[in-house]
């Protein structure tokens, strides 16, 4: 595919479908000083636009499996593994827990350009806007919303990944001041910076209008903010959040009503979520990436069965998925529209379906199509079974273990698996009970860039992940399998040595060398 450079004129009109997947360059806004270039909606829209983009092309890659959106909340997790037939060094050091600074997915410089554009838009839009009558504040606000929102969903994410970080509010305008700066801690990004940012955006935007999912809405705003509040373990503000989300309305319907389980999307239609989420009444902020505009989103395990250095886990793989292929396979409507698990021939471990309209096919059967590549891909940032189960996890959280069961059992409703009594020992007890619905957000939520983050934030990190780093450990040659070592540190990934460069205020996480 040839790379695709997006100039201004062609921004506007790319506010949801972002860049191509090679666009690697990248020049200021016209080759004009920012103060130049806002001066009414049609460059209000492009730079919006052009947040957006930066965020796709960060979650989405920028060539051929490149998808940070998976690296980062999920490829270090015991959902995958790499694929013994054909690694690379970066996918070893990721399924063995042995990261080094030279990992191409160490590197935030996207998140960063990502708020770099946050930032020219949070200083830039309100003087566009007394310009030009066409920017209504209630347009202005909601474009002002959406980049409080992005720049915080940045901050987020490298807090999470990469624990404390330089803090940049303002645009970089002169190439004369210094652009060097030391890391803060992780805590104060997210009371100072993140908390406050969603709050501003909540303030902001428009309540109760009917959603575009492929935008920052008012339920994205809420629903990133419960998550940011359970990363704290604050459960009362998480529910809090998660509430303001259930109060979220549209001009027709409530939205994410959060009574029951017919709030969510239908047994019947759940793939729907993934492959059409403009129709699901479940889809709460999902990215877009486009073939025919963005190119081949070309994940690691959705793409084709060749040459992919990523499988799903042996081990989740033979307790869940491959039961569907027994004589008596689960009732569970999930495995079999979230992984091809009847391929005639080839591994069964590295097609992930569940981006893709693939019919669950209960014959020995092929149902790959070739087509696959060509389609586009929507990847879910927040849904509400999502919701449910954080709000689950909350309210066991602030000891109220019936209504936390009440919403496990919704999503496993919907799932077709039988529904927990509270007598059952697998939910009796605080940490049964949370136990359960991280294995139930393991399930339900295969594959879009959450488990990591919940092994993490639950510290089920060295639990869940010693005895399968042992395992491969083993199988990779090293007998003494020290499993998970140093896991205070090492949750953490290394910064990439080229951020180390050029930036010399910054220190390395601990637990790692240059």
């Amino acid at each position: 595919m040839m790379k695709k450079l997006i100039t201004i004129s062609a921004l506007s009109v790319l506010i949801v479908l972002g860049s191509c997947k090679k666009f690697l360059t990248e020049k200021p806004l016209a080759q004009v000083a920012l103060e130049q270039f806002y001066k009414n909606k049609y460059d209000v829209d492009a730079a919006v636009a052009g947040m957006y983009s930066a965020f796709q092309l960060t979650m989405v890659g920028n060539s051929q499996y490149t998808e940070n959106y998976l690296y980062w909340g999920e490829y270090r997790s015991d959902n995958f593994d790499r694929a013994i037939s054909y690694t690379k060094d970066y996918t070893d050091e990721i399924a063995l827990n042995s990261l080094t600074p030279t990992n191409d997915f160490s590197d935030w410089t996207g998140l960063y350009n990502v708020i770099g554009k946050s930032n020219n838009n949070i200083k830039y839009i309100p003087k566009a806007t007394a310009l030009d009558p066409q920017l209504t504040p209630e347009i202005s606000n909601s474009y002002m919303a959406q980049a409080y929102a992005m720049r915080a969903m940045s901050y987020f994410y490298i807090v999470r990944v990469w624990g404390d970080a330089p803090i940049w509010l303002e645009p970089y305008e002169d190439l004369k001041s210094p652009a060097a700066r030391p890391r803060e801690s992780k805590d104060k990004i997210i009371t100072e910076i993140i908390v406050p940012d969603l709050e501003k955006a909540y303030g902001m935007i428009k309540k109760g209008d009917k959603a575009n999912i492929f935008y920052i809405n008012e339920g994205a705003i809420c629903a990133t903010l419960a998550d940011v509040y359970m990363w704290k373990k604050d459960y009362p503000n998480a529910i809090k959040w998660i509430q303001n989300l259930f109060k979220a309305k549209s001009a027709t319907n409530t939205l994410y009503a959060g009574i029951d389980d017919g709030n969510l999307q239908p047994s019947a239609s759940w793939k729907s979520i993934f492959t059409n989420p403009t129709t699901s009444k479940e889809t709460i902020w999902s990215i877009h990436w486009d073939y025919v505009k963005n190119g081949c989103a070309c994940m690691q395990t959705s793409w084709t069965a060749n040459n992919k250095q990523i499988i799903v886990d042996e081990d989740i793989f033979s307790s869940w998925f491959a039961v569907q292929t027994s004589p008596t396979p689960s009732p569970d409507i999930r495995p079999k529209q979230t992984l091809d698990v009847y391929p005639a021939t080839g591994n069964k471990r590295d097609r992930l379906v569940k981006w893709y309209p693939t019919a669950a096919n209960p014959i020995a059967a092929d149902p790959w199509p070739a087509t696959n590549q060509t389609l586009p891909v929507y990847l879910t940032m927040y849904r509400l079974s999502d919701m449910y189960l954080l709000y689950a996890e909350a309210l066991n959280g602030t000891n109220n273990p019936t209504a936390a069961l009440k919403y496990l059992n919704f999503v496993r409703k919907r799932a077709g698996v039988a529904e927990y009594l509270p007598v059952d020992p697998l939910v009796t007890g605080k940490e049964a009970l949370e136990d359960a619905i991280l294995n139930e957000r393991q399930k339900e939520l295969f594959g879009e860039g959450k488990r990591w983050f919940d092994l993490v934030r639950t510290d089920h990190v060295k639990e869940v992940m010693d005895p399968i780093l042992k395992r491969r450990q083993i199988a990779a040659g090293n007998l003494d399998a020290p499993g998970f070592i140093d896991p205070t540190n090492r949750v953490l990934w290394p910064i990439n040595r080229n951020v180390l460069n050029s930036n010399t205020q910054l220190v390395q996480n601990a637990g790692y060398t240059d």
